[in-house]
């Protein structure tokens, strides 16, 4: 079959090569989670495939070492396919059309990781659930890692119905999933973007949108707290983010019992967070970075897609590329310059008008 695999020597540090294609499902056991095997039709690409796998959880200087680790480990985690076999008792068959993640990102730790730019994967059961009906392919490629993000994290931090939430960098990935999310659960939400994103991101629901460029945006923002989530998607341990500065700005703007939330951090933050999942021991003070977590997502997966179904959550895909070296390196590039708007796809069944 047709794959994408990390490759430290190519261009971009990604190209397309042939390996042998996964066979069979595996039934769930006591000690093995169950795998769907599956025909992808689109695959997602978030930043931390661009990023090598481990984003911004090594120092910049490590990303020729992180480049170097994941070399022949095929990328991406968000897909959408076809089921081409199931274990009896998973609650699906052979041609049911699903949607997650194809990937547990802890498989690296065991080998080549087999993700998701490949005409075919092996996707745990508990990672997977039946497509939204109303979403194409590549739509619903573009909706688990950013969607669940915004879910898990809300669900974590308590959203609630009437509550105030402020979205920083509510154009991009995770802040347009989590801007329909929050308000999709009752809140009151204030976006903050470009200014040529303004229209898009008050066309997702956002109560209040401020352009970071028009004067001075945290004075605007202080006039719309308190807040009692904060979810700050630009903030970043990356020296593009250094100058910044939200958190240190906007601390006073959290309710009292609120959250200031960060979804990028320096290599010591990342260590709380996993600290946090395992032992469920909190080390973080005004600020918290929130990790994913895939494996058992399905429920969220789940309810993302009644959202979407019911009309509360939509994708934006910017772009639709086609699953070739160039097409794959121009998603790499395209989201290392961090100017995305929604999402990036890569059409690996060849269905779709590239874009």
């Amino acid at each position: 079959m047709r794959c994408a695999v990390y490759d430290a020597l190519a261009p971009s540090g990604i190209k397309l090569t042939t390996l042998a294609a996964p066979t069979g499902s595996s039934a769930k056991t006591f000690y093995r989670r169950g795998a769907i095997l599956c025909d992808v039709v689109a695959a997602g690409v978030n930043p931390v495939d661009a990023k090598y796998l481990v984003g911004d959880k090594v120092p910049e200087s490590w990303m020729g070492w992180a480049a170097r680790r994941v070399d022949g480990s095929t990328p991406c985690f968000d897909f959408s396919g076809v089921v081409v076999d199931a274990p009896k008792g998973s609650g699906y068959e052979a041609g049911d059309e699903v949607y997650g993640f194809a990937a547990d990102p802890a498989s690296v730790l065991r080998g080549p990781m087999k993700g998701s730019l490949a005409e075919r994967v092996r996707a745990p059961v508990d990672q997977i659930c039946r497509k939204p009906k109303s979403l194409s392919h590549v739509e619903a490629a573009a909706l688990p890692l950013v969607g669940t993000t915004a879910l898990q994290a809300f669900q974590q931090h308590g959203l609630a119905a009437g509550h105030s939430v402020l979205v920083v960098g509510a154009s991009g990935g995770v802040g347009h999933a989590a801007v329909q999310v929050a308000k999709a659960r009752g809140a009151r939400v204030v976006g903050v973007c470009s200014s040529r994103n303004v229209d898009f991101v008050a066309g997702l629901g956002a109560d209040v949108v401020l352009d970071y460029a028009a004067g001075d945006v945290f004075d605007a923002i202080k006039q719309e707290a308190p807040f009692d989530i904060i979810f700050d998607c630009v903030s970043s341990a990356d020296a593009r983010d250094s100058g910044a500065g939200y958190h240190a700005k906007l601390e006073g703007a959290v309710a009292a019992g609120g959250s200031y939330v960060v979804f990028g951090g320096a290599t010591k933050d990342w260590l709380k967070a996993g600290l946090k999942r395992v032992a469920r021991v909190n080390l973080f003070g005004s600020m918290e970075l929130f990790w994913i977590k895939m494996p058992f997502a399905a429920s969220a997966l789940e309810a993302l897609a009644a959202l979407a179904d019911k009309g509360e959550l939509k994708v934006k895909v910017q772009a639709v590329l086609p699953f070739t070296d160039a097409g794959c390196r121009e998603a790499f590039d395209t989201l290392r310059g961090r100017r995305t708007v929604g999402k990036l796809v890569v059409d690996v069944a060849g269905t779709h008008e590239a874009t």
